[in-house]
């Protein structure tokens, strides 16, 4: 008789016995908690912060989705065939594509299912003040931007408050700031269990820490110095960590030349890359197609105003290191395209105007629109710049931290910062004759956008770097959110969503609002459901 294995608490552990744990209390998470919950399966999910929701609720303002109710009373024609076209295309069919269905096909669905635990949302009004200029664009990704297909949080915090009250109606445990270490596995690869400690809001914690800070001198002794410890038995784990972009060797690897210390971060911190580690630990496949999201950029840098912050976004002259222009700088309108077409340069790249345009846009603001930046948000509905008074003090700012530079001249300014002066020069020269002429016969930018010259001293450079978003992909599941082994094979018992996963995204993230929470909520769902149908519920 074989004795069936046994997950063994460590001494002085705290200890729970649940089914199934779920890993970070994200979008992906929380989905995967209440989807599992609701069909009576015992849950314990785990935070590693102080505070559940993720970028999912601190980042976000909305998600997308296709054919929902709301849709379809607005009288909303984009499809879950439209969706499912639009990210395959753009992805040129480098994804899982029985997941994109799955994905896109519950989206709708889920916006009711989530209104129902209690997350509302409307479907939000188009904006057109932050639009590109007219182009000969076409397409299904195009038809998508057109489309109304972002629904809106009605109210953030209180919607995630109630979710998580659900979750725990539902006799669901939230255990906050405990991250988990390790997976434990039988001999024949099931699941047991998972390995946590206690952390101080995402940080390692020590009993002494956790008792009292300020009875540190009376608690120096070796045993008391020792991770708090938390073993949850379980027989199914979903993987809802978010990625890795809070571990920058792992981001190092990725970057390859781009040294990561340059770039600008806004991703979840947290996010080191647990969830490739315990996936890796139980036979999954960790390391498929890894990709940084980098979808657009800003200057370095902390200053006393946004005003640097939304000059990143206009589309005035770019130049690269040689002090060349490198692209259309309309590009700024195209949030998710931007930001790697600015990564082939290196990661970077420099602003260059002058004094009357500095002037103009901090006395009266400039008819061009700043792209769309979550860094800088303008109230909707905004057309133009409006006028930054703080501007010209966040420049001075920036020149004395090494963000910016200037020059009493084209040649001067070229010699602050390294350009190539013939190169830099002669690229000034273009560029005014294409705002002189309203022609650009090197990109073909829009007369539109061809709005201001360099030409009155002194001038400006401004470093504008790429902001790394997060990361996707990593660990290969199917269109069930089951976690696959390297012969594509599922491992019993585990399951995983979101950033942290592949198949989805072909390497890039396209240009659709929304689109990675869309990810999060519905394979943390799928999720959810798979592991309730593992265990039997």
């Amino acid at each position: 008789m074989t004795t069936a294995p046994v997950f063994e608490p460590r001494e002085e552990s705290e200890h729970y016995d649940a089914e199934l744990v779920v890993l970070g209390a994200g979008g992906t998470g929380i989905a995967a908690a209440l989807a599992a919950a609701e069909r009576g399966v015992k849950v314990v999910l785990l935070e590693k912060g102080n505070r559940p929701g993720g970028a999912a609720m601190f980042g976000a303002t909305g998600f997308a989705a296709y054919e929902s109710e709301a849709q379809r009373e607005a009288g909303e024609t984009f499809s879950v065939q439209d969706a499912f076209h639009a990210i395959t295309e753009y992805n040129r069919h480098r994804c899982n594509e029985k997941l994109v269905r799955a994905v896109v096909g519950r989206s709708g669905e889920t916006v009711s299912w989530l209104a129902s635990h209690g997350l509302k949302t409307t479907l939000a009004e188009h904006d057109d003040a932050h639009s590109a200029p007219v182009q000969a664009q076409t397409g299904i990704l195009t038809a998508h931007r057109n489309a109304r297909t972002y629904h809106r949080y009605a109210s953030k915090f209180g919607g995630f408050k109630k979710m998580l009250k659900a979750f725990q109606d539902m006799d669901g445990l939230l255990l906050t700031e405990t991250a988990a270490t390790a997976i434990e596995t039988g001999a024949e690869g099931e699941i047991l269990g998972i390995r946590a400690e206690k952390t101080d809001a995402g940080k390692p914690i020590s009993t002494p820490t956790a008792l009292s800070k300020d009875a540190s001198e009376d608690l120096e002794s070796d045993e008391n110095t020792a991770p708090i410890h938390v073993d949850i038995s379980a027989n199914a784990v979903v993987i809802g960590t978010g990625g890795f972009v809070g571990n920058m060797e792992l981001v190092q690897r990725e970057l390859g030349p781009i040294d990561a210390s340059t770039l600008h971060f806004t991703g979840e911190r947290k996010a080191v890359g647990t969830g490739r580690q315990i996936a890796a630990a139980a036979g999954g496949v960790s390391d498929a197609e890894r990709t940084l999201d980098i979808p657009s950029f800003t200057v370095p840098g902390r200053f006393s105003s946004r005003a640097l912050a939304m000059l990143a976004n206009l589309p005035l002259l770019w130049v690269n290191t040689a002090g060349k222009r490198f692209i259309d700088e309309a590009v700024t309108y195209r949030f998710g395209q931007r930001g790697p077409a600015v990564y082939q340069q290196g990661g970077h790249f420099w602003m260059i105007l002058d004094s009357s345009t500095v002037e103009k846009l901090s006395a009266e603001g400039l008819a061009l629109s700043p792209g769309e930046d979550h860094s800088a948000p303008l109230p909707p509905g905004t057309v133009g710049t409006p006028a930054q008074p703080q501007l010209v003090e966040a420049l001075g700012e920036a020149v004395d931290c090494g963000s910016a530079y200037m020059g009493t001249s084209v040649e001067e300014l070229a010699g602050a910062v390294g350009f190539q002066a013939q190169e830099f020069a002669d690229t000034v020269d273009r560029y005014n004759q294409a705002v002189r002429e309203g022609h650009d016969e090197e990109f073909f930018t829009p007369a539109s956008v061809l709005q201001h010259q360099v030409s009155a001293g002194p001038f400006y450079a401004v470093k504008v770097v790429n902001t790394v978003r997060g990361t996707l992909g990593g660990i290969s599941i199917d269109e069930r959110a089951r976690v696959l082994d390297p012969h594509s094979v599922p491992i019993p018992g585990l399951f995983a969503g979101g950033n942290e996963t592949t198949g989805f995204y072909g390497g890039t993230y396209p240009q659709i609002d929304g689109l990675t929470l869309a990810f999060a909520f519905n394979s943390g769902r799928i999720a959810g459901e798979s592991a309730a149908e593992f265990l039997g519920k």
